[in-house]
C-alpha cells in the first residue's frame, strides 16, 4: 500500500491575538498536496503552558469531547510579546519563548536563553537521508487513487544527557530513552513486557518540561530507537495536538498537568488499610474464615475482596450473586461490617452470552457493535474463557443499565468494585456515539471507571467514591485507585511492579498498588515477605494471587513479619492520609520516584529500585534473597528507622537487611504524624497522635491533615538558644506526643510549646511535661 509523507515547510501568514497565534502553513510533499495549506494554532493557557494543534483536514470539524479538560484551572491572563527577527516569529511570555520559523519551518521552546524543546529537522545518516520525520502527516493510497491521512506527528531533538519518563504505567526501564512505546492498551500477561494496561500519552523530560499528546487515538513514541539524536511522536489521526508544560521543575509540570486533566478526590480513609484477596474465595464460609483468622492473628485489615466466584459459573459478569455459594449476601456484608471489614467485588465490562443480562443488553442496544449493527461478540472475552460482548459506555442508556446493577449491590452494603479489564475493544468496533475502536479503544477504561466511580459516590457519598481500576488513559487519575495488574510471581515481577508504579506516578496517577506476592503461582516464603514489606509501604496495599496470599500460608515467620509491617502501615496512616489530601490538592503522587524531589541530582535520574512515600520517607525494598541492601541517599541527612543511625546524603550506603528488615529512612528536617496501630482504620482524628521529629541542624517542620477541621496544618520545632520552641495546632485528640531526635544528643534546658514552657520530668511525662532519654526528647502536649 503506497504511503506518502507531507511536511510543514513554512508559514504563509499568521495572526497573534487573545493569547493565540494562528498560522497558515505551506505543505511540502507530492505535487497535488503542495497546493494545500494547513492551519497551525498555538494557544497559551498561561506563561508556561500552551496547546499546539496541526489540522491536516481543516475542512472538517476536529473538536472532540475527550479527553476531558478543565482549561479554566490553568488559564491566566498572559501578555504575549510577538516579534519577527531574521525570518523567525518569537512569542515571548516573559517566562518562556516559542520560536517559529516563517520562511523555513522550525519550532522550538526556550527558557532563560536555553533551548528546552526543539523540532528535529537535521538528523541525517551518512547518505544524507533523514532519520526523523518532522512535523507533518502520512497519506495512504486506497483503491489505486484516493489518499487518506492516516498519521500525523513530529520529531524532536534529544540531548545527550536527557532522560525521559512517563507514558503511563510502563514496566520497562524507568528512563524511556532508547525505547519505542505504543500507547495502545494491551493485556501485558505480566509485568515484564513492553505492553501496558495504563497508557497515558504524557511524558516528562529532565530538560524540565512535560508534553501531553491531546488524543485518544494510538500514539507511537520513538524515544531514540531509530536514532539516539531524535525522538518522535506519531498519532493515528489527522490531527496532531499537544499541550506543552514548561517547568522548570517536574513537580510544577505535574501540578499543571493534573490541574488540566483532573485531580483525584481524597479516597476514603478506610481504603488506606490493608486489602486481603485471592483468586479466589469461593464461598461465604471461606471468606468469613479468613476474616476470623485475620482478627485472631491481630493482623490489621480493612477490606476483603471477592474475585469472580461471587457470581454463578458462566455468569462473569452479570453482577448477580451466586446465592448457593454466598447465601444471604446482605447478612454476610452486615456481619463483616460489624467486624470493621468492607467488602470489594470484582467485575469486568463484558457480559457472557446465554445469560439474562446478555439478552437485556441485546434488546436495549447496550453493547459495542461490529459494524453490521450486531453486538460485537468474541470468544474468551469473559472470565472463564466464555463468549461475550462489551458494554458501550458511550451510550447513556447502557451506562444507566450497567450502573443500576451496581447501585443495587451498593445499597446492599458493598463498598467498592475492582474494575478489572477495559483493554479489549477491537479497532473496528462501532460505538453508540459514532466513533470506532480506533478512537475509543484507549478511552474505554476511562469511561468504564468513571461510570462505576460516580455511582459509588452517588450511593455512598462523594467522600466514599472509589474503584480499584486496572486500565487508564488521560484523566483516569480522577477515579482512584489503580493497581498494577498481574505481575509475575518472581523477583523480577516485584521490581517491575515498582517501576510501573513510579512510571504511573509521573503520569498523574496519585494512588497505586500491586498484587503482594505476585499474581500467578505461589511465591517463595522470602519473596512473599519482601513483597509484603514493599506492598505495605506503598500508597495502597492489597494481597492477591491465584493461590493463597494470606500470611499464614507462608509460615509463622511470615505471619510475624507481615504483622509487623501492617502495624507500621497503620501507625503511619496519619502521614499517608496527609499525603492523600496533598495529592487531592496538588495532583502530586503519594508515592514518588526520587527524581521528582531531587531533579538536579543526576544519580536519581534512572533510580527505580527505591522510592519516597510523600517527601520525607525513603523506602528501599529488597528485590533478591540477600541480607544487605545498597541504598542511595540523596542530599541532606537521613535517619534509619530501625536503628536510629543517621547518614549523610549524597552517597550510597550498605544497610543490613535480614529477612525481617526493609530499609526505611526519615529525612532530617521533617516531622511525621503517626498514631498507635489498630486492627482497622478509624475515622476522624485519632485518640492519640505522635509526631516523629527529626531535626536537621536546629529545626524541623511537617504537615498533618486535620480531618475535623478539613485543613492541612503545620507543625514546627526549632532550637533557639537553650530551648526547643514547638508550634503545634490545637487538635481534637486526647494526647499529642512529640518525639525529637537530632542524630546526636540534644542539649537544651527548656521546652516551649505554643509559647508556654512545659515542665521537665525524669521519665513517663504526662500532658504539659517533657523528658530526655538517650539523647532524644519526648514532649507531651
Amino acid at each position: 500500500m503506497r504511503r506518502e509523507r507531507l511536511t510543514v515547510s513554512g508559514v504563509e501568514s499568521y495572526e497573534v491575538a487573545d493569547q493565540t497565534a494562528q498560522l497558515t502553513c505551506a505543505v511540502d510533499g507530492p505535487e497535488a498536496a503542495t497546493e494545500r495549506l494547513w492551519p497551525v494554532t498555538v494557544r497559551f493557557y498561561n506563561d508556561r503552558t500552551f496547546r499546539f494543534e496541526l489540522r491536516t483536514n481543516p475542512e472538517v470539524d476536529a473538536d472532540r469531547p475527550y479527553p476531558e479538560y478543565d482549561e479554566d484551572e490553568i488559564t491566566e491572563p498572559t501578555d504575549i510579546a510577538a516579534s519577527e527577527r531574521d525570518g523567525t516569529l518569537y512569542l515571548d511570555t516573559g517566562a518562556m519563548t516559542v520560536a517559529i520559523g516563517l520562511d523555513e519551518w522550525e519550532f522550538r521552546v526556550e527558557r532563560d536563553d536555553r533551548t528546552v524543546f526543539t523540532e528535529q529537522r537535521s538528523d541525517l545518516d551518512v547518505f544524507g537521508e533523514s532519520r526523523a520525520e518532522p512535523l507533518g502527516g502520512t497519506q495512504e493510497q486506497i483503491n489505486h487513487n484516493p489518499r487518506r491521512m492516516t498519521e500525523t506527528g513530529t520529531a524532536f531533538q534529544l540531548h545527550p544527557d536527557e532522560k525521559l519518563y512517563g507514558v503511563g504505567e510502563q514496566f520497562v526501564e524507568f528512563d524511556r530513552r532508547g525505547r519505542t512505546i505504543e500507547a495502545w492498551h494491551e493485556e501485558p500477561l505480566g509485568t515484564e513486557t513492553e505492553r501496558a494496561y495504563k497508557n497515558i500519552p504524557f511524558h516528562l523530560s529532565t530538560r524540565g518540561y512535560g508534553l501531553l499528546v491531546d488524543t485518544t487515538a494510538k500514539v507511537t513514541y520513538d524515544f531514540g530507537t531509530e536514532s539516539t539524536a531524535s525522538g518522535s511522536i506519531a498519532v493515528e489521526d489527522d490531527v496532531f495536538a499537544f499541550v506543552f508544560f514548561d517547568g522548570p521543575s517536574l513537580k510544577s509540570v505535574l501540578r499543571r498537568y493534573t490541574a488540566l486533566t483532573g485531580r483525584p478526590d481524597r479516597p476514603p480513609k478506610w481504603s488506606f488499610g490493608t486489602w486481603m484477596s485471592r483468586l479466589g474465595y469461593e464461598s461465604r464460609e471461606e471468606l468469613e474464615a479468613v476474616a476470623d483468622r485475620l482478627r485472631n492473628e491481630e493482623i490489621p485489615c480493612d477490606v476483603l475482596h471477592l474475585d469472580p466466584f461471587w457470581m454463578p459459573p458462566g455468569e462473569s459478569c452479570t453482577l448477580e450473586w451466586d446465592t448457593e455459594q454466598f447465601p444471604d449476601p446482605e447478612e454476610m456484608i452486615e456481619g463483616l461490617r460489624d467486624r470493621n471489614f468492607r467488602l470489594s467485588l470484582w467485575e469486568h465490562p463484558h457480559v457472557p452470552v446465554g445469560t439474562d443480562a446478555f439478552a437485556e443488553g441485546v434488546d436495549g442496544g447496550y453493547f459495542v457493535t461490529d459494524g453490521t449493527g450486531k453486538p460485537y461478540v468474541m470468544d474468551r472475552t469473559c472470565q472463564g474463557d466464555y463468549r461475550g460482548a462489551l458494554v458501550d459506555f458511550t451510550n447513556p442508556d447502557a451506562v444507566t443499565w450497567w450502573t443500576d446493577k451496581h447501585r443495587r449491590l451498593l445499597e446492599m452494603g458493598v463498598s467498592v468494585f475492582k474494575t478489572d479489564y477495559g483493554e479489549y475493544v477491537p479497532k473496528d468496533a462501532v460505538f453508540h456515539d459514532g466513533t470506532s475502536g480506533r478512537l475509543t479503544h484507549n478511552l474505554y477504561p476511562y469511561l468504564y471507571n468513571k461510570a462505576v466511580y460516580e455511582t459509588v459516590g452517588e450511593v455512598h457519598g462523594a467522600d466514599e467514591a472509589l474503584v480499584w481500576g486496572r486500565a487508564a488513559w488521560t484523566g483516569s487519575q480522577k477515579f482512584p485507585m489503580h493497581w498494577g495488574g498481574d505481575p509475575q510471581t518472581s523477583w523480577n515481577g516485584m521490581a517491575a511492579a515498582l517501576r510501573g508504579g513510579l512510571s504511573a506516578s509521573l503520569s498523574g496517577i496519585a494512588f497505586w498498588s500491586h498484587d503482594i506476592g505476585g499474581f500467578r503461582g505461589t511465591p517463595s516464603e522470602s519473596l512473599y515477605i519482601r513483597w509484603a514489606q514493599f506492598g505495605l509501604l506503598s500508597s495502597n496495599s492489597r494481597c492477591h494471587g491465584t493461590t493463597p496470599r494470606e500470611p499464614w500460608a507462608f509460615g509463622e515467620e511470615a505471619v510475624s513479619i507481615f504483622r509487623k509491617y501492617a502495624q507500621l502501615r497503620y501507625r503511619l496512616l496519619p502521614y499517608l492520609y496527609t499525603y492523600a489530601e496533598i495529592a487531592a490538592r496538588t495532583g502530586l503522587p503519594a508515592v514518588r520516584p526520587l527524581v521528582l524531589e531531587y531533579q538536579d541530582d543526576p544519580r536519581t535520574h534512572r533510580l527505580d529500585t527505591e522510592y519516597l512515600v510523600g517527601e520525607d520517607l525513603l523506602v528501599a525494598p529488597v528485590f533478591e534473597a540477600e541480607t544487605t541492601r545498597s541504598v542511595y541517599l540523596p542530599d541532606g541527612e537521613w535517619t534509619h528507622y530501625w536503628d536510629g543511625i543517621r547518614y549523610t546524603g549524597g552517597q550510597t550506603v550498605e544497610i543490613d537487611a535480614p529477612l525481617d528488615t526493609m530499609p526505611i529512612f526519615q529525612k532530617a528536617g521533617s516531622i511525621l504524624p503517626t498514631q498507635p496501630p489498630a486492627q482497622h482504620v478509624q475515622s476522624g482524628t485519632p485518640e492519640a497522635l505522635t509526631f516523629w521529629c527529626c531535626l536537621e541542624g536546629d529545626s524541623a517542620s511537617g504537615r498533618y491533615y486535620d480531618e475535623d477541621a478539613d485543613a492541612l496544618v503545620t507543625i514546627t520545632a526549632e532550637i533557639r538558644d537553650s530551648s526547643i520552641q514547638i508550634n503545634v495546632p490545637d487538635l481534637a485528640t486526647d494526647r499529642v506526643d512529640i518525639e525529637i531526635e537530632a542524630g546526636e544528643p540534644i542539649d537544651v534546658s527548656d521546652v516551649i510549646v505554643n509559647g508556654e514552657t512545659v515542665r521537665r520530668v525524669d521519665d513517663d511525662p504526662g500532658p504539659g511535661e517533657w523528658t530526655e532519654s538517650a539523647g532524644s526528647i519526648l514532649v507531651v502536649v
